[in-house]
Parts: C-alpha cells; structure tokens; sequence
C-alpha cells in the first residue's frame, strides 16, 4: 500500500505547491508595490519567481535530499519536462482559450534569450564533461547568465508601462502570507519529491521491472512536470481570456528561462544534476520545440487556435514517445 501513500504525498504536495506559490506572489508583490517597486519589476521578477516556485522546489529539495555520491536525476527531468509542458501543452491550451498575441519586443529579446538558455543547457549536459552531470560551475555560469538577464529586462523595459493588477494587503497580513507561502511551497517541494521517488520506486519498478533510473526519469519528465507547471497554466490561460497577451507568453517564456538559469544553476550548485541519455534526447526535443514556437510566433505576430492545437497534439505524442521509450519499446 505503498504507492496509496506516495500518490497522496503527490496531491497534497501539489496543492501545498500552486496554493502556496500563490500566496508568496499576492504578499510579496504588495509589499514591493508598499516600497514603490514598479509593477513593471515585480512582473519581471516576483512574479516570474513565483509562478516558477514549484519547479524550484522540487528541484532543489531533490538536490538537497540525493543520498551522498549520487546525483539529482529528477532535478533535471523536472525542469526539461517542466519547460515542454510550458510550450507546448500550456501555450497550446492557451492559444485555444484565445489566439495568442506576440509583441515584437519578444522577437527582439525574450525569443532570443529563451533559445539562447535552452541551447546553454544542451551544451553543458553533453559538451563540457565526460562525468554526466552538470557541476558546481556549470550552475554558476548559470546563475550569472539568470542576473543578466534579469538586469537586461529591467533595464530596457523600464520606462514602460504594465497592467500588472497587485492586491492591495496590509503589512501584517502580506508578511503572514509570505512566510506561509514560503513555509507551504518547501513542504510541497519535499512530498513531491519524495511521493515521486517512491511512486517510480513502488510501481515502476517493483511491479513492472522498470529500471530506477528510467522510472524516476519517467516520473520527473511527465507527473512531476505537469503539477509544477499547473501555477504557469492557470495564469496564462487567465491572462488570455482577459486578453493579457503580454502576461500569458510573456510568463512562460519567463518562467522557461528562469527554470534553465535559476533552478538548474542553484540545483547544480549545490549538489551535482544527473544527466542521463534519456534527458539528453529530451533537451535535444525541449530545443527543437523551442524554435517551433518561436517560428510560431513570428512569422503572424501570433500563435493561432490552430496552431495551438498542434502544440498539444506535439506534448500529446512526447508523452507516448517517453512512456514507450521508458519499457524499452521504442
């Protein structure tokens, strides 16, 4: 009766995630609105951050929970599966709710710098080493190319206006908020990794002879992914019905970025990411996505209903592509 209690581990962990992600954007972008931080920042940032914080907390739970000698698997199955949930089945669903706009400010750097990590990651995963994980280094290369970006965005869009709507919360309430937000999102972190380890663990490979490697890898790229991602789905189909098209592309292409830089650099930095020949094909695939819906994206100035049905069908095929490939079918 293992496995009952690892899937409940995964809800509840789920819930404590989006909940609690949600908690840490309505508290920490009304106390940045209280010290006179434009919306236009804590867009690019807070709230970035926060649609991102699942993904950064089972990834770095995962980094901080491997026992020694052994690499973080499901930091980086986590996090390449998190970002093609983001472009394909999110933006797709998306894009059926409302074509999507794109502005041709993201043609000129949002575009380039979402390829630019994508590209980075595949390098560092099979360029650099011959140990099959990304180190101490490789992270922090990543965590200063994450910076840079950061201050580019800032920098270039700062004089801009945004329509970003921030709640209006007392002091007392928003630091309540933030600590629960921050105190619910660590706890999520950990029951979601440790419910998807023990769940590959118990079904995959006790009852269907999967190998372990292969089944976390299988657990982080689909389930694991997909929740994390459900913070990013809910506010980019939202932000599309209200016809927010800068918010809905803008907040996954953000938080793609953000998964690659910051997540990867901080999970990498602290303890070594396992990189595997299966997670090596699916940067290879995360890539190649990329590019499809940036094509996507230029060539009208907007990702149509069509379109968007297309992107499904593509994360409808990947996900049959890794089940088969994870029983050695394919």
């Amino acid at each position: 009766m293992n496995y009952v209690f690892n899937v409940l581990l995964l809800v509840i962990g789920f819930v404590a995630l989006v909940k609690g992600a949600d908690f840490f954007v309505s508290s920490s972008s009304s106390i940045a609105r209280k010290f006179r931080v434009s919306p236009l920042v804590i867009g690019l940032t807070l709230v970035a951050f926060g649609t991102s914080l699942p993904e950064l907390a089972v990834s770095f739970a995962a980094s901080l929970t491997v026992d020694p000698g052994q690499t973080a698997d499901i930091a980086m199955g986590n996090v390449i599966g998190s970002n093609i949930v983001n472009i394909t089945l999110i933006l797709g669903l998306t894009a059926l709710a409302r074509p999507v706009k794109v502005s041709e400010t993201m043609h000129r750097k949002e575009f380039p710098y979402m390829v630019f990590s994508s590209i980075l990651i595949l390098i560092f995963s099979i360029g650099f080493q011959s140990d099959n994980m990304i180190v101490w280094w490789e992270g922090l290369i990543l965590l200063v190319m994450f910076i840079l970006y950061v201050w580019i965005m800032i920098k270039t869009q700062k004089q801009q206006d945004s329509s970003l709507d921030i709640q209006n919360i007392s002091a007392k309430k928003s630091i309540l908020l933030l600590v629960i937000g921050i105190a619910m999102v660590s706890l999520g972190g950990y029951m979601v990794t440790t419910g998807a380890k023990g769940l590959a663990v118990d079904i995959l490979v006790n009852l269907l002879s999967m190998t372990e490697t292969k089944a976390v890898t299988l657990v982080g790229l689909s389930i694991v992914a997909v929740g994390t991602s459900l913070p990013e789905l809910v506010t980019s189909v939202v932000a599309a019905k209200k016809n927010e098209n800068e918010i809905a592309f803008g907040n996954l292409i953000g938080s793609n970025i953000f998964n690659v830089l910051f997540i990867l650099g901080l999970s990498s930095f602290v303890t070594p990411l396992g990189i595997n020949s299966d997670v090596i094909i699916d940067t290879y695939l995360m890539l190649v996505i990329t590019v499809c819906a940036v094509t996507f994206s230029i060539t009208k100035g907007i990702v149509s209903k069509r379109e968007g049905l297309l992107l499904v069908f593509i994360y409808v095929i990947y996900v049959i592509y890794i089940i088969l490939r994870a029983f050695a079918i394919v």
